[in-house]
């Protein structure tokens, strides 16, 4: 049965020194149990661009990120594991690298927690240190 969420994303990006903070609140559905669930949500980068997003959580410690639409890409994030992953924007697909340190996924009834600590590497150099973090609440 798919619940009505109110999502909340935090990315914090590290590279070179320099760190960005980016935050987003969307409406969206949960689905599944615990362990094993779904966020849905459109991702909108600006005024004419948008994604319908899928956040696939499996065992609390795989995390799957499926864009479709304007730009589509599919993420990998699985604890101490590395995947190579598929990218796309407006100048081109890429192929990257995303190890992840942790995933941490932490549920109630009336929503839940999910953090994530991942590096991005591309071309095999390192790119990027992330921490996301994914919250939601039932409406």
């Amino acid at each position: 049965m798919k619940r009505n969420v109110v999502i909340k994303i935090t990315n914090i990006q590290s590279e070179g020194g320099h760190s960005e903070n980016h935050e987003v609140t969307t409406k969206g559905t949960f689905s599944g149990d615990e362990n094993d669930y779904t966020l849905e949500y459109v991702e909108l980068f600006d005024e004419r661009t948008k994604c319908n997003t899928t956040v696939r959580v499996v065992n609390k410690k795989t995390v799957t990120i499926v864009r479709v639409g304007d730009f589509n890409s599919e993420f990998i994030i699985e604890q101490n594991n590395r995947h190579n992953c598929h990218y796309e924007t407006p100048y081109g697909e890429f192929m990257l690298g995303i190890y992840a340190k942790s995933v941490e996924s932490v549920m109630t009834e009336k929503g839940g927690t999910l953090r994530m600590s991942y590096t991005i590497d591309f071309y095999a150099g390192l790119a990027s240190e992330n921490e996301m973090t994914i919250e939601f609440s039932v409406i």
